[in-house]
């Protein structure tokens, strides 16, 4: 009975171990968002660009914060779907998938990040996108490019497989897509945030 008892609390402290280590980023955030709360983050201000040179070019996003989150991060914007490419650019940041449209432009735009990493992912953004679950309806997204300020309020949230990702081109609205696998630590599924650019944006 005392060798049953010995065993059983190894066996808990191994299986602890594991878990922690291949979770570790994913607790981390989680205890750090529930007992630290989300900091004020500093964000640039626009540089007051004419707005007639404005219309004539397009933007593209260079840094997305989620301040109810606590997440500043790059976006990388991708030339390329091949997975290969896709990762190394992930662990530059958050990537703007090819043929997404300009921030500017009513269509369609999908960022997508990591939600899990193991400890020696070499990136720094392995779990960027741990806590997207926590975003609910009317949170605000903010999108920056060339000190543009771009605001974004999620409209919804859902869970699909990755067979189901198609986002259709939007005709009347600038849209966009959060997107990260789900659940942690797996590529079974992926969580899809929608978001919709705020109307007071100024081109």
């Amino acid at each position: 009975m005392k060798e049953i008892i010995i065993f059983l609390i190894f066996f808990l402290i191994i299986f602890s171990a594991s878990i922690f280590i291949f979770n570790g980023r994913f607790i981390y955030a989680q205890i750090k968002y529930s007992f630290l709360g989300a900091p004020l983050i500093a964000t640039p201000n626009s540089n007051g660009l004419d707005s007639t040179k404005q219309q004539k070019e397009n933007f593209y996003p260079d840094k997305l914060i989620i301040s109810s989150l606590n997440i500043e991060v790059p976006v990388v914007i991708t030339e390329s779907n091949n997975e290969v490419y896709l990762q190394k650019a992930l662990e530059k940041g958050v990537i703007y998938l090819p043929g997404s449209s300009a921030l500017n432009e009513k269509g369609t735009a999908v960022i997508m990040g990591h939600s899990s990493a193991y400890p020696w992912y070499e990136g720094q953004y392995g779990s960027i996108f741990a806590l997207l679950n926590k975003l609910n309806i009317n949170d605000e997204i903010t999108i920056f490019s060339k000190n543009k300020k771009f605001t974004y309020y999620v409209t919804d949230k859902q869970i699909k497989a990755p067979k189901d990702l198609v986002f259709e081109t939007q005709k009347d609205a600038v849209v966009l897509y959060l997107v990260s696998c789900w659940p942690i630590n797996t590529a079974w599924k992926r969580i899809v945030i929608k978001t919709i650019q705020a109307l007071d944006n100024n081109y």
